[in-house]
């Protein structure tokens, strides 16, 4: 896999780059889907329901609404799928597949010793501690991303060996 050149720095070296296999919605993201659901059925689907004249207002709160909740997790899954994640023996570095500019990186010593669940085909997701993910950064609009996790990467077991070989200095 090719990992721009400015995600290394000077010493460092690459023990394995790779992205998600496949789409995935945290926590937080079913949370916000239940929001929707539920502020669509209270502004669109009750009013129909009960034959009330639907105002053009309450279609703009209703849709503005769905919008609003849906959206937001549509761009978080947006972000997440354009990430390559990259593991160095001293960082981690999730960068823009497309533009190669780092969006986020954590020093391997850190992080709490990885924790992989894995699926039966051999891929999965690597968390560091106990509530972990790649979760929404610090501004809704920035869709930035912290290193919590590597979420459904392929050879999830390799990966969190590699990464606690790293962690304990030997790499």
């Amino acid at each position: 896999m090719d990992v721009p050149t400015n995600v290394l720095l000077p010493g460092e070296r690459l023990l394995w780059a790779g992205r998600s296999q496949r789409l995935t919605l945290v926590w937080f993201d079913w949370c916000q889907f239940l929001i929707g659901l539920l502020w669509g059925i209270a502004t669109i689907v009750v009013p129909v329901a009960r034959y009330d004249p639907m105002s053009f207002f309450l279609w703009v709160v209703g849709l503005s609404g769905l919008a609003f909740t849906w959206g937001m997790v549509g761009a978080r899954l947006r972000a997440r799928r354009s990430v390559e994640y990259v593991v160095t023996d001293r960082r981690i570095v999730l960068a823009d597949r497309f533009s190669g500019r780092i969006r986020a990186s954590a020093y391997l010593g850190t992080l709490p010793p990885p924790v992989a669940r894995i699926r039966p085909d051999g891929s999965g997701t690597v968390d560091f501690g106990r509530f972990s993910r790649i979760a929404p950064g610090p501004g809704p609009s920035s869709f930035g991303l912290m290193v919590t996790g590597l979420v459904a990467v392929p050879e999830a077991g390799r990966v969190r060996d590699l990464i606690a070989w790293a962690q304990t200095g030997q790499a």
